[in-house]
């Protein structure tokens, strides 16, 4: 069975499954450029998502690019040193800068992987028309709030290998 968003959701409830976790690895991100407005990056995920004026193009480890706006970058990262870089997707070299996560930034982050499951769909804030898609094993995450289970908040798709390579787990 292949979990929509909302079976997803109560998946995670029904499960108790949300753990505390921490990203351990820096990203690159720089401002949208405004001749990149509208261009479609392809994310971890396989999906499709449109460059949009005033968000930020983060890239990850793996090369991987998603967007988000600078208050939540700031709210998870420490700036670091500024770098020319040209990713794959990228036409030209841009200036990137380097931003290292907070050792107090964590995040809520459950794994969905059981009998009968064979993968799920998350709707991102960024662009809910666009479900992003794991197959099981991938991990559904949020911000940290006090209780995971009361609180609305975004939530977003790691791949599982990209979230072994990049997270860590808290006791």
């Amino acid at each position: 069975m292949k979990l929509d968003h909302e079976q997803t959701l109560q998946w995670i409830r029904d499960h108790r499954a949300w753990r505390l976790a921490k990203k351990t690895k820096p990203i690159w991100a720089r401002p949208v450029e405004s001749d990149e407005t509208g261009k479609e990056f392809m994310t971890a995920d396989h999906t499709a998502q449109q460059a949009r004026e005033g968000f930020w193009l983060c890239v990850g480890v793996a090369g991987e690019p998603w967007f988000q706006d600078l208050s939540r970058i700031e709210r998870n990262y420490e700036p670091a040193e500024q770098e020319m870089k040209q990713f794959s997707f990228d036409d030209r070299p841009r200036r990137y800068r380097v931003y290292r996560p907070k050792e107090d930034a964590q995040k809520w982050v459950a794994q969905i992987k059981g009998p009968g499951i064979e993968g799920f769909y998350i709707k991102p804030n960024y662009d809910p028309s666009r479900p992003l898609y794991s197959p099981a094993g991938g991990y559904v995450v949020k911000d940290h709030v006090p209780d995971p289970y009361q609180e609305g908040a975004d939530v977003w798709l790691v791949q599982e290998g990209l979230f072994e390579s990049t997270y860590e787990l808290l006791p």
